[in-house]
């Protein structure tokens, strides 16, 4: 099975595919190591982060999940354009929960925001939509989950034996307008 892990920054997708990949015995590809090894960037943002080769990106992840039967690719990035994925799992994190998160990680205010804006807009669950199509994408609450209980929920997604959840911050969206 071919599998995509994405959602915004801090909602564990790397800890959480990390364990998943063990779990499952398949290879883990991370998006930001393949950005770095191959070079898919062109200077940086104001923030200081990398601004990515989307284009040349999708390949090079389309080329790699092509040369495994049973792969997770995982980053953020990987639901904005469609990957040859069987299932496409959209980590998402209590929108409070989660700027607290980045701000133990030190990120930028201004970054703090757009991400944390990105989750309460369900960006990722959106993009993935549009470039997957709905039935391929599963959402998965991880405010409280650890990684490997959370691994276990995908797998159980994976296989069938689960149904995800729709995962919705509106009522915390109404509340900031």
């Amino acid at each position: 099975m071919r599998v995509v892990v994405t959602g915004v920054p801090g909602t564990g997708k790397t800890s959480i595919s990390r364990k998943l990949s063990a779990r499952l015995g398949c290879r883990l590809v991370e998006v930001n190591k393949v950005l770095e090894k191959k070079r898919l960037w062109r200077g940086k943002d104001a923030s200081g982060a990398k601004i990515a080769l989307m284009g040349p990106l999708g390949k090079a992840l389309g080329e790699e999940m092509l040369r495994h039967e049973s792969v997770i690719v995982e980053g953020h990035l990987a639901c904005e354009f469609p990957l040859p994925a069987d299932r496409v799992v959209v980590l998402r994190t209590d929108p409070a929960v989660l700027g607290a998160r980045l701000g133990r990680r030190k990120y930028p205010p201004a970054k703090t925001r757009e991400n944390v804006f990105a989750e309460l807009l369900d960006y990722c669950t959106i993009r993935s939509e549009q470039n997957y199509g709905k039935r391929k994408v599963a959402e998965m609450d991880t405010t409280k989950s650890s990684p490997e209980s959370a691994a276990r929920e995908i797998v159980a997604i994976l296989k069938g034996k689960r149904k995800p959840k729709e995962v919705s911050w509106a009522k915390k969206l109404e509340e900031l307008v």
